[in-house]
């Protein structure tokens, strides 16, 4: 079978299945199995796929026709110009939440600031924080030991120096912050998902309270011995949820500083 012929019936199968993407995603299975990239692939769009590969396509399609995200059919994704390492273990970062680090990077911080990812998973936030922000001290915080395992992973591939922490939140914080960044649960037990989103960790999803549980319990931890003075607290949340998280922000001493996207930032004034 030519290239092209198993491009275009991958394609038409996929959009059967309900995918927007499905000449991409056929793409992105040969670049997988053909180990060449996609340029590379258009100009031989006549080249014959040999039996073994015919194989390990058809494998790798029908678990994307059942809506398996590519992230994890590939085993990595790229956040913030870095290629993560990803498994069902965790959630799978998204383009949104680089607005978190863009704010962190606008920050005047100490010299040795001290910054902690809240629910780490596959470590996105934390080792980036390091990477971007090489004399800040960064811990990585996450009560899954499955995703702590996938973001050691990462930051020693990468090259970045973090500590994981398995904890509930910021119940024993290691030292006192000047940054927290937070990408929480926040989407509502009955809210609607992709057939794509399924796949991922409820735990690392889903929240009562509107989605605002986990958000609401740790911004009522962070009393000044987990976050300084005039520190800045940087989530992640629907931005239909960005009032109700400013009026709980407020009742505990912040004050809502800025806002972009899905992201918002928040300082401890108390």
């Amino acid at each position: 079978m030519k290239i092209n012929n198993w491009l275009k019936t991958s394609t038409r199968k996929l959009t059967e299945s309900g995918s927007t993407s499905a000449r991409l995603d056929a793409l992105i299975l040969l670049e997988l199995v053909l180990h060449k990239e996609r340029s590379y692939i258009l100009a031989h769009l006549d080249n014959y796929l040999n039996t073994d590969q015919i194989s390990q396509l058809s494998k790798l399609l029908m678990r994307r026709i059942h809506h398996e995200p590519l992230a994890y059919i590939r085993g990595f994704t790229e956040f913030y110009g870095r290629n993560f390492l990803v498994t069902p273990q965790v959630l799978i970062p998204r383009p949104e939440s680089e607005a978190i680090i863009t704010m962190l990077k606008s920050l005047q911080l100490p010299k040795h600031a001290a910054i902690a990812d809240i629910g780490t998973g596959s470590g996105s936030l934390s080792i980036t924080a390091a990477l971007e922000i090489s004399s800040a001290t960064v811990d990585a915080y996450d009560i899954s030991e499955g995703a702590l395992h996938v973001a050691r992973k990462n930051a020693e591939v990468l090259g970045a120096r973090i500590h994981c922490v398995k904890q509930d939140l910021l119940t024993r914080p290691l030292t006192t912050y000047d940054v927290i960044l937070a990408n929480l649960p926040y989407i509502t037990v009955d809210q609607p998902v992709s057939k794509d989103t399924k796949y991922e960790p409820p735990i690392a999803l889903y929240s009562e309270d509107d989605g605002l549980q986990h958000i609401n319990r740790l911004i009522e931890q962070l009393d000044n011995t987990r976050l300084h003075i005039n520190g800045f607290l940087i989530i992640e949340a629907e931005p239909r949820q960005h009032n109700r998280i400013a009026a709980i922000g407020k009742n505990n001493g912040f004050s809502v500083i800025q806002k972009e996207g899905f992201c918002m930032m928040l300082q401890n004034t108390y």
